[in-house]
């Protein structure tokens, strides 16, 4: 019987979570548990984001802490610095980086290899799973 790594199935259900999605979208990786506010900032989590942008980009950040959705005046690609990690501090709430990528698979293992990097088996175990899509204006659909 052929076994199937759940490290390399995680990251291919993530790339087909992504394809064809419109920019908006939202997938939101961190504990599978609701943690009071008020404890938030004393635990160490580890969570992820893929944000869906304009151009096929996603943005993937990476953090220590609860990641916020952001809430973009547009998804526009124009200007960003592609599969280069940034570590510059822009987003407040991401600890351990960026990278904007047109490459899905590669925005996919950033994600499943911080989870597997930082907390092996157990934290796949404790791994939650919430996707966000945009909301659309009447008549824009």
């Amino acid at each position: 019987m052929l076994e199937v790594d759940q490290w390399d199935a995680m990251t291919a259900w993530l790339v087909e979570s992504m394809q064809d999605e419109p920019a908006g979208l939202v997938i939101d990786l961190g504990p599978n548990t609701d943690i009071p506010d008020d404890e938030l900032d004393d635990i160490e989590l580890i969570t992820a984001q893929l944000h869906r942008l304009d151009d096929g980009v996603v943005m993937v950040r990476r953090s220590r802490r609860i990641l916020h959705t952001l809430r973009f005046a547009d998804h526009s690609v124009q200007g960003l610095v592609l599969d280069r990690w940034h570590h510059d501090g822009h987003f407040d709430d991401c600890t351990d980086g960026y990278l904007f990528s047109r490459d899905l698979a590669l925005a996919a293992g950033a994600c499943v290899a911080w989870v597997r990097d930082s907390g092996g088996v157990e934290a796949a175990d404790r791994l939650g799973c919430s996707f966000d899509f945009a909301d659309e204006l009447p008549g824009q659909a």
